[in-house]
């Protein structure tokens, strides 16, 4: 089940945070760390109404966040959709004890079929160009890459994916 996030979520959530982050340092794939996402960037995507979280057998498996605003860095991209508005994918996260097990596509499904009800004409994201998995995950299905930027705090750039409906 998917549902959107409440504030009586929070510590669950930040939990699963913490254990992704780890996870992704274990792999010596510095995407996340002290800067981003935190406490502040969650609550902020719970006030918006825009974090949904995959809820199986009462355990939080992943989140997601479907938002318009993009970050700055996305401005020097030479995007494809001009046709009318896009929405923006982050905080695509799946508890570790729970990866490799079609969470992470059914997170995906999600998002792009609530931008289709929603009229939205595309679906944009970035990857970080360390997390080989996650690469693969949005270029298997159909992502075509635009362009990349850099994000503060990070060693590797993240490369930005666009797809259009």
């Amino acid at each position: 089940m998917i549902k959107i996030a409440t504030k009586i979520d929070i510590e669950s959530i930040m939990n699963l945070v913490k254990q992704c982050i780890k996870d992704l340092k274990d792999q010596e794939i510095y995407q996340w760390n002290d800067y981003y996402p935190t406490v502040h960037h969650i609550t902020e995507s719970m006030a918006n109404n825009t974090l949904y979280i995959l809820e199986e057998n009462n355990e939080y498996t992943g989140i997601v966040s479907l938002t318009e605003e993009q970050p700055s860095e996305y401005k020097i991209l030479k995007w494809e959709d001009h046709r009318g508005k896009a929405i923006v994918i982050t905080k695509l996260m799946v508890n570790p004890k729970f990866q490799q097990m079609g969470y992470g596509r059914k997170l995906m499904d999600f998002a792009e079929n609530s931008a289709k009800i929603e009229g939205y004409t595309s679906v944009r994201l970035d990857a970080y160009s360390g997390n080989l998995k996650a690469i693969k995950l949005y270029e298997d299905r159909k992502y075509k890459k635009i362009g990349k930027v850099w994000f503060p705090h990070r060693e590797l750039p993240f490369y930005c994916y666009e797809k259009l409906f």
